[in-house]
């Protein structure tokens, strides 16, 4: 029997969704159009709450107005953003793989722009972006001087949480290059509180700049700089798995990145936890549009904004189409 998808909202107060309204559901058969459940979830039933609800949504993500406390510049064309949320909100995105939408508040909907959270301070209501300026909407980031638009929590930023948020007392290995050192930043911090040791290799990439460093300069981890997608950068991801007992690889870069980490697995014949960054365009976040949906290698397609996906099937098949 096919495993059935696990949907990163499934049991959260943002559950049931649109998705289900519309018998389109990750998680629940029933609520796909089938006669009979087949769901592998053991939290609240989603088709019971959507008829608790008289076959209503629950009150969806909105629109919060967010006064910029805090932008500059870190390297080629890249930023750091600071922004004043509601304490909840920064409470919600404290979880590795948070990311939140972004406007210009003098813009239409369609340039929101999907952004990982580097750290959110629920104590003070705050919340850090990393963002590179490379497009429209990106370059519509940075001239915001006194408000922005946030939308949000959204949680699926990583492929494999459950490993991430599970692996306790181990050694972890964790990758990071480039501008997607901010998503790591949330990663690494749940690492170290759950007594993990954490080998840490970063990279600068594109923007030349490891920007983190002024972040994790009291956590207690060993760091080491490298060209990551490089043949020595690759000596020494060997060398740190071949010595250490490592449980869990989490890779926060690009696709190329992922399927390099996925080669020289394979090439040891190791097989720890992976965790990715989840790198697909992803549009409306809520699992509507479709412009985030996947083919996986064995046919079955995905919503990759709302569903956790084994790291090496996705990346795999990414890499393979590309």
């Amino acid at each position: 029997m096919q495993k059935r998808q696990e949907c990163i909202d499934v049991g959260s107060e943002y559950c049931p969704c649109y998705l289900a309204e519309t018998n389109n559901c990750i998680t629940c058969s029933q609520l796909q159009g089938k006669e009979f459940c087949d769901c592998n979830w053991r939290g609240v039933c989603v088709y019971q709450e959507l008829l608790m609800n008289r076959n209503k949504i629950r009150q969806q993500r909105d629109y919060y107005k967010s006064e910029i406390e805090d932008i500059r510049e870190i390297g080629k064309d890249s930023y750091i953003l600071k922004l004043k949320v509601t304490k909840t909100l920064a409470r919600q995105l404290k979880e590795p793989g948070s990311y939140v939408f972004l406007r210009d508040e003098r813009l239409p909907q369609y340039f929101d722009v999907p952004m990982s959270v580097m750290q959110s301070d629920a104590l003070n209501g705050e919340i850090t972006i990393a963002f590179k300026a490379v497009g429209a909407k990106t370059n519509s980031l940075k001239k915001c001087d006194e408000n922005i638009l946030v939308k949000g929590p959204y949680w699926n930023g990583i492929y494999g949480l459950s490993s991430l948020k599970s692996v306790k007392e181990k050694t972890c290995l964790v990758l990071a290059r480039g501008i997607s050192q901010a998503p790591a930043l949330l990663a690494i911090e749940k690492l170290v509180k759950n007594k993990n040791k954490v080998k840490l290799v970063l990279d600068g990439g594109s923007i030349g700049e490891l920007f983190i460093h002024d972040y994790i300069k009291d956590m207690d981890i060993d760091t080491y700089e490298e060209d990551l997608m490089s043949e020595k950068g690759r000596t020494l991801i060997k060398q740190l798995l071949l010595n250490q007992d490592v449980a869990l690889i989490y890779s926060a870069g690009s696709d190329l990145l992922h399927m390099s980490i996925i080669n020289i697995l394979d090439e040891l014949e190791l097989e720890p936890y992976l965790a990715v960054t989840n790198n697909n365009e992803i549009c409306c976040g809520e699992g509507i549009c479709g412009g985030c949906t996947i083919r996986l290698k064995d046919g079955t397609r995905a919503k990759a904004c709302k569903t956790q996906i084994d790291s090496r099937k996705v990346i795999e098949r990414r890499v393979l189409l590309d």
